[in-house]
Formats: C-alpha cells, structure tokens, sequence
C-alpha cells in the first residue's frame, strides 16, 4: 500500500520537500520508487563543495559568502530556506600504502604513530583530488540536475566526468551556474600557494561542458547567470558558451583564461566570428543584453599595456577597451585586482564615454577580498 503522501499532486509533494533538511529529503527518497523520483526533482538550489578537510571547506563557504560565522552551525541543512541546500562533503586523506610501512620498523612505527598518528596518512595529489571531486559531483548531478536551477560547485578544476553530467543533465533547466576553483588559503600537501595564481590549464572537457564536437546533443543553453572563478576555458570556448546561452545577464569571470580580448572584442562587437558577419544584426554586439561584467584578476584583459593614457583624446580614452561601448545594458562593471589597467584610465572612459552606473576599478585587493590566513598549525 503506497503511503498518502504519494497521493498528493507532484507539484504540492515537492513545496512540501523543499522544506526537509537534505537527511531527511535523502531518507524519503529511500522509501519508494515513487518517493525516489519526488525527492530527485526536489532540489532546486544546490552549494556542493568537495574538500580533503574541513578548515578548507569552512574557509571556502566563509569566502564565497555561502554561510557566515553565525550560520556554520546550520550548514546541514538547518534553518535553510526553502529548495536552498550547501552541502560540504570531507574526502579525508587517503592512508599511507602497506608498501611505504613495510620498509620501516616495526617498533619504529609503532612509536611513530603513537607521537604523530597523521603522518600514517597522505593527501591526494591534485589531480586525484579533482578527479575525486568530479566524480562526486557528477553523481550529484546525475541524480538531481533535473531539477536543479541554481548550481554552484567548489573544487578544484573541472573535468570530463563532472562536465558530461552538468551538459546532460541540466542542459534547459539551470539559470544560475557558479564554478568556483580559486582556494588561496588551500596550501599544505601537494600543493602550493603559486597553483591559484593563474587559471587552471586548458581542458578539452569544457568542449563537453558546451556540447561540440562528438557530443553536440549536450551542452547548457538556458543560463542566466554565469560564475566561473580561475577557470580554463579558453576564449574560444568560453565565446561558444556565450553564444549557446542568449538569455545570460550575469557573466563574473575571476582569474580566468578566457578573459582576453579574443573574447571580449567579440563581446563587444568589435570582431566577429566569420559566420556571423553576414547576419542582418550583425551590427549589434553579442553581449548586449548583458547587465553585470566582472573582469576580476584577470591580467590579459588589454592586448597591449596602455601608456600616455592621459594624452588620449577624449572620444579615444577607452583605447583598447572599445568593446565595452557595445555592452549597451551593462550596470556593472568590474576590473578588481586586474593588473596592467590603470585605475584613473577606466575612471575616465567612464566618465566621458561608457556611463555605467557602477564601475569597479582595477585596484589591488584589500578589505573583504583581502585572503583569509591560516595558521599551519590548524590544518
């Protein structure tokens, strides 16, 4: 006998999900086959973070403004509006391989461990931690992203694994998508501070991720809003991502390979792809509809390093961001942390030419964006 919440209209059953904590919303799915397809659709806002210990994920979520000191009681789910999960999961440190004891002695590690039980483990390389994170992330996604219209991922890199679930499984339905791989605090083990200084490395898995070349049934197509923090799209890429997505308003790029002015100047209108100049548009730029513009630590925004800006001519003082001007809803624009770009040169071209009501300029950062240090001893 099927049990009387199974009865109610699809629509009511899921309000009435949203509301559980994720353990709950898990062990109503493991009562029935009906309920196991109620709970998948539930989620509608998703925060995974994959981390190898917990003071990386506590820091991470406290960065991204996932949670706030007073909240981290209430990350499992607690108190939590409704449809809105953050989920941090712990891979913990794999144990030391049976080959690497058996050269030591016996008594030897007996002492060893008794002083200093964490040296009986190793953390995972980077690449097997990404790989790690992916493939729980594309288990998440392959459960839930049906359902899913808000997404955002902490890990490291993306790769095949993790791009093939989000191109098949949330391909119309998700809005907002946030993919956050910068973890400055994260420096201890394999990997070191220099890793969050550039982008990751050019992958092969965003052309999954965008549904080209052998997988052109795939891809994301319905995205409103785009977050991509030190990620190694290309500008290629990340400009057939645009295209595929015409409803995206919000694009926040950080630390990104894609942010150069291949893809800009195509942005902007200022270059076009050679399919596209004989469309009867073709004097509008791509990226018109766009209404928020982050360009944040991103250094190859320029083609050439600006000088004797200040002897511009005023209808010229944007020279070599002209791309900007065809970004004619843009509200929000900003170069935080970017080098090479003087902060007085894009005050000007605001000024005189761009009028964006709110114009982050390229300083350094400070304040709340200043890095969160950690004392080693506490990791």
């Amino acid at each position: 006998m099927s049990d009387k919440i199974s009865l109610l209209p699809l629509e009511l059953i899921l309000h009435i999900l949203s509301y559980l904590p994720f353990e709950s919303l898990l062990a109503f799915g493991e009562t029935s086959r009906a309920n196991y397809e109620s709970h998948t659709l539930c989620l509608e806002c998703l925060r995974l973070g994959v981390f190898e210990k917990r003071i990386h994920s506590v820091i991470s979520l406290l960065q991204a403004g996932w949670t706030t000191p007073d909240q981290m009681a209430q990350i499992s789910g607690h108190n939590k509006q409704a449809n809105d999960y953050t989920i941090s999961i712990i891979q913990p440190a794999m144990s030391r391989l049976a080959s690497d004891l058996d050269s030591k002695p016996l008594l030897k590690m007996k002492s060893l461990k008794r002083r200093c039980p964490a040296l009986l483990e190793k953390s995972r390389t980077l690449e097997q931690m990404i790989r790690e994170q992916n493939r729980v992330f594309a288990q998440v996604v392959n459960r839930y992203g049906r359902g899913l219209r808000k997404l955002e991922f902490m890990a490291y890199d993306l790769d095949s694994e993790g791009a093939m679930a989000l191109a098949s499984k949330c391909q119309n339905i998700l809005h907002h998508l946030a993919l956050r791989f910068e973890h400055p605090h994260i420096r201890d083990g394999p990997i070191r501070p220099s890793t969050w200084l550039n982008p990751a490395p050019g992958s092969t898995a965003w052309n999954m991720f965008l549904g080209i070349g052998r997988y052109p049934q795939y891809g994301l197509c319905g995205l409103q809003t785009l977050i991509l923090e030190r990620a190694g799209i290309t500008p290629w890429q990340l400009t057939m991502l645009v295209k595929k997505n015409p409803k995206l308003s919000v694009l926040k790029l950080r630390t990104c390979r894609g942010a150069q002015p291949e893809f800009l100047n195509w942005l902007g209108g200022v270059s076009y792809e050679p399919e596209e100049r004989d469309m009867d548009d073709n004097s509008l730029a791509p990226g018109r509809k766009l209404k928020v513009l982050w360009l944040e630590n991103c250094h190859q925004v320029l083609a050439h390093p600006i000088e004797d800006y200040e002897h511009l001519p005023n209808e010229f003082c944007d020279f070599g961001l002209e791309w900007v001007r065809g970004l004619t809803s843009l509200r929000s624009l900003s170069f935080s942390e970017s080098m090479n770009i003087p902060p007085e040169y894009i005050d000007r071209a605001n000024s005189v030419l761009w009028k964006i009501p709110e114009v982050i300029l390229p300083y350094s950062g400070q304040g709340d964006k200043a890095p969160i240090e950690v004392d080693p001893g506490l990791l």
